[in-house]
């Protein structure tokens, strides 16, 4: 049974102005997450000079904890944010905040599934970053990119696998689960993170370049827009992938 695109992506959009309270408070909740990173945690440009005069640590602290700190708070509010539309799609809904305990108990298992999904994709950008620069050596990198792609397209449904099946699935049982879902479903995967993944950082970059305080507010509130859709299409997806 092959997955159709265009009626997943209207379903999902469907949800979100059916659920309009779920949506309003999940898109404030972004907003206020990007906003309060962006203002509390502001971008620091490093100079070669101070790369040479400082501390390699204490620089490397002042450029990584802010992110870390951000990518936490935002994994705990994209687990809560499943939650609650599976809670939805199951007719208990009651109140944004209903999950939260739930989410608690979920957000370490769901931070180390983040990492095995990720880490491989990383550390083949990180190397290509570095070695690309010299091209003689540019070919070795290429099986090192290939095999972070492929885990990540293995395993970019391993977030909603650990959260949606019942019982819950530890952690490795759930990476292992999510891997053989995989078979003969690679085109599906590498269809669903382009819409994902790529579109929204395209998107994200060209409502960044608007200027000014009004201009960050307006990228902000469509980047938390475009965010839950993401989320709920992923939710959506998951149930029609589950099922081939």
């Amino acid at each position: 049974m092959p997955i159709k695109f265009p009626n997943l992506l209207q379903e999902s959009w469907n949800f979100m102005r059916n659920q309009g309270n779920f949506t309003v408070t999940g898109i404030a909740l972004l907003v206020l997450l990007q906003l309060a990173t962006y203002y509390a945690f502001p971008r620091v440009e490093v100079s070669q000079a101070e790369l040479q005069t400082q501390d390699a640590f204490e620089l490397l602290a002042v450029q990584l904890i802010p992110s870390i700190i951000s990518a936490l708070i935002s994994v705990f509010i994209n687990v809560l944010l499943i939650l609650n539309i599976k809670s939805i799609n199951q007719g208990n809904y009651r109140h944004f905040a209903q999950n939260l305990s739930e989410s608690l108990k979920a957000f370490l298992p769901v931070v180390l599934l983040s990492f095995f999904m990720v880490i491989p994709l990383s550390i083949g950008i990180s190397f290509g970053g570095t070695v690309g620069q010299n091209g003689s050596l540019a070919i070795l990198i290429l099986p090192l990119m290939a095999t972070g792609i492929y885990v990540f397209l293995k395993l970019c449904l391993v977030i909603y696998a650990y959260l949606l099946e019942e019982p819950r699935k530890g952690v490795f049982e759930t990476l292992r689960f999510t891997w053989s879902l995989s078979r003969g479903k690679m085109s599906s995967l590498f269809l669903f993170c382009i819409l994902s993944y790529l579109v929204p950082s395209l998107l994200g970059n060209f409502i960044g370049r608007i200027g000014g305080d009004v201009g960050i507010i307006l990228s902000q509130l469509v980047s938390a827009l475009v965010s839950l859709f993401v989320i709920v299409f992923g939710f959506r997806f998951y149930q029609l992938y589950r099922q081939i």
